[in-house]
């Protein structure tokens, strides 16, 4: 679904993307595009293509012009954050540790070899929101999500507890970023966390299966008291890659913002 092909000559092709639609038609140098996007509380698990399809009616199409045999529909994650909360109050006691497994939704870009980009869009609509004070608050996409920690030696029977059915919906789509976060107390104080915001400056995606993965979120509380946050890029690593993240001379400004960002919601 997100690997590069070469489509026919004025023939129209359609990419299912869980609820959202994306299209395209190469004529010559000419390329015709449109995204028919879904609000992201509507994802409906369902994402193929590309399959040759009849042109989009009712749709704003876009232009593009460019020499180029092969095109690939390629997922990237949004600039601002993306602030996600837990179903519940999680609280992290010293030397203990969670994870949670979020599904972000991207943008889509149309790109030729060579990455080029024909353009670009987003198929999933979210609404914003402000996130902590007003000296050191960031605005966020605001996902609809009640996420639920993964710890030590838990029992996996709690798979077909209905109260978890609307998260794992979003985590069976192939058109979403898979995302891992794990928070791990080393401090002497318990982390109470209920809404947490993911920076992607640092992310690399990745192909898995078909579907989209990316680097884990790491985020420690430590010794003295402060909380810093890195990207784990290991578990991925060798699977082909669909975006690369900025050079590492960044990761000095995300764990500052990001420690400051999540002092705000963990209390310390």
């Amino acid at each position: 679904m997100w690997e590069y092909f070469e489509p026919e000559e004025q023939r129209w092709y359609r990419w299912k993307l869980d609820g959202a639609t994306a299209w395209l038609r190469k004529n010559g140098e000419e390329w015709r595009l449109a995204v028919s996007p879904v609000s992201f509380k509507q994802i409906k698990p369902g994402a193929s293509g590309p399959e040759p399809a009849k042109a989009p009616e009712h749709l704003p199409i876009s232009f593009a012009v460019g020499p180029g045999r092969k095109v690939a529909l390629r997922p990237r994650l949004g600039d601002m954050p993306y602030l996600v909360s837990a179903r519940n109050d999680v609280r992290i006691l010293p030397g203990a540790e969670a994870w949670f497994t979020i599904a972000l939704p991207p943008l889509v870009r149309f790109e030729i070899e060579g990455g080029q980009i024909l353009f670009e869009s987003s198929p999933f609509t979210t609404g914003l929101t402000w996130f902590g004070d007003k000296t050191a608050g960031s605005l966020c996409l605001s996902l609809p999500l009640e996420l639920d920690p993964e710890c030590h030696n838990e029992n996996e029977g709690r798979s077909g507890d209905d109260s978890l059915a609307g998260s794992s919906r979003y985590l069976s789509c192939r058109s979403l970023v898979q995302c891992r976060m794990v928070v791990r107390n080393l401090s002497k104080e318990a982390i109470d966390l209920k809404r947490m915001a993911i920076y992607t400056d640092l992310i690399n995606l990745y192909l898995k299966d078909d579907m989209v993965v990316s680097d884990t979120v790491v985020v420690v509380g430590t010794a003295d008291g402060s909380l810093q946050t890195s990207i784990d890029d290991k578990a991925y690593r060798g699977l082909p890659k669909v975006r690369s993240a900025p050079h590492p001379g960044l990761s000095e400004v995300l764990v500052r913002r990001g420690v400051s960002f999540l002092k705000a919601i963990a209390g310390l």
